[in-house]
């Protein structure tokens, strides 16, 4: 019997805190559901009155583990405009990776401040989990700066202290960048995904991205059609190539 393959299903997500450009709510929980994902990577994900959130549903109905990392208040201008603030206590908005896999280590990589963002300190979030055969991979979740260009440090910060954790790895995220310019600093990554993303309902450029390392080889991908958020959802099912020791 031959070695067990890896396969992994990645899906990336900007929700744009649950609701359209008009402020009016999306099911971001359907939306997700599916995409079908062994790891789903959330930006923008919002936690009203700092309760659980729409990612916390999303992982009880997945049957996955919900991992967040808070960036800003939603009283931050940064908030989506025409967003319905519920009374009572300030709640939060960042990143969350979900996983139906079992994670073994957990980072969060501060990327530092881009000049004239409203969100003071960026981070990512790196989830090393274990796969099937043993192997194991770290997916880093990431929201970089809109600030032009103000990505591309925070990108490459990253991609160094991923290269640190070591193993075979994926950026995934909205990078707020386009292809071209991020291959620049992510030298040995390639797209998984390749696609106009943005704005969802007439795309014209990709920001949303899947940076793969040599391990991986892709065999789907795809931009998912406009749910309601002014991002498209990305997936990709990469595999594992035998690492030699």
């Amino acid at each position: 019997m031959g070695a067990k393959v890896d396969t992994l299903r990645i899906a990336s997500f900007n929700t744009h805190w649950g609701v359209t450009l008009a402020g009016l709510p999306f099911d971001v929980v359907e939306a997700c559901t599916a995409l079908n994902p062994q790891v789903l990577v959330l930006q923008e994900s919002w936690r009203p009155n700092g309760e659980p959130g729409y990612a916390a549903e999303i992982a009880m109905r997945l049957g996955m583990t919900l991992h967040e990392l808070p960036i800003m208040s939603d009283r931050n201008s940064a908030r989506p405009r025409g967003l319905a603030l519920p009374p009572g206590e300030v709640g939060d908005c960042g990143l969350a990776v979900l996983t139906s896999l079992p994670v073994v280590d957990r980072a969060n990589i501060n990327l530092g401040h881009a000049p004239g963002d409203a969100i003071k300190e960026r981070f990512g979030l790196a989830l090393t989990v274990s796969l099937p055969s043993g192997s194991r991979a770290t997916i880093a979740g990431v929201h970089a700066s809109h600030r032009l260009w103000g990505s591309l440090p925070q990108l490459r910060r990253l991609h160094h202290a991923v290269n640190d954790i070591g193993g075979p790895s994926a950026i995934v995220g909205d990078c707020n960048m386009w292809g071209p310019p991020i291959k620049s600093v992510l030298r040995g990554r390639r797209r998984a995904v390749k696609g106009r993303t943005w704005p969802s309902a007439r795309p014209h450029s990709q920001i949303d991205h899947i940076w793969i390392d040599q391990y991986w080889r892709v065999l789907s991908s795809s931009v998912e059609p406009d749910v309601g958020s002014d991002h498209r959802p990305i997936t990709a099912e990469i595999q594992l190539l035998e690492i030699n020791p």
